[in-house]
């Protein structure tokens, strides 16, 4: 497998709150695989998301992605990544509340100017049929139950068939039977497309299932 990063921090330091996490973490991923993350709340789990998927860039420390060095990449190409290579599953992912749910999931689409490919629709039709949401598609965020606004999230996330996905509590909101329906998919598409699966859970049986398990720790 060839490496698809490489993130050496120093330390990420919240100034007005006068505190500093993830002090000389080191993480390298191969193309292809599933890392999961845990750790207490608070000590980093979802800033270092945030980090890995060019969210935040005010940290001390180097990240190199796809063999490029991060800081040395226009704000342009970080955008054009986060649309197209990147799936991003987070908590605060917020829905546009007005947009439809589809015309928020076909984002992604929208922004790479493919939403009229045919070959784009039919990937769309074939996500939302699979995670169950098509009667939804017309409804607004505010129409819909967390669960549906959670599905909805991760369809935008896998619209691009990114190279990445960062997912934060993936079955956070989700009811029993769509919670193994998500990562059930998120492993299909490991498999179908080498896809890249890094996921924050506190659900340890959810962490057994990735190829290893990182833990973070609180700063001594």
């Amino acid at each position: 497998m060839n490496r698809i990063m490489k993130l050496e921090i120093q330390n990420k330091t919240f100034k007005q709150k006068g505190f500093s996490i993830l002090n000389d973490f080191e993480l390298e991923v191969q193309t292809g695989e599933k890392v999961s993350i845990i750790g207490e709340s608070g000590v980093g789990k979802t800033s270092l998301l945030n980090i890995l998927g060019l969210l935040d860039t005010q940290y001390e420390g180097s990240y190199e992605l796809f063999g490029s060095v991060v800081n040395e990449l226009s704000r342009n190409k970080l955008a054009e990544w986060r649309n197209q290579k990147i799936g991003f599953v987070l908590q605060d992912s917020a829905l546009i509340h007005s947009l439809t749910i589809e015309d928020n999931i076909k984002l992604p689409l929208m922004y790479a100017n493919i939403e009229k490919d045919r070959n784009a629709q039919e990937h769309f039709e074939r996500i939302v049929q699979k995670i169950g949401i098509e009667s939804i598609l017309k409804k607004k965020p505010h129409e819909c139950s967390g669960g549906q606004r959670s599905r909805a999230v991760f369809a935008r996330a896998i619209m691009m068939n990114p190279q990445i996905i960062l997912s934060d509590e993936p079955k956070a909101s989700l009811d029993s039977k769509n919670k193994e329906k998500i990562i059930d998919l998120l492993f299909e598409m490991n498999n179908e497309f080498n896809t890249t699966i890094i996921t924050v859970t506190h659900d340890l049986d959810v962490a057994n299932r990735h190829d290893r398990i990182i833990t973070l720790e609180m700063n001594e």
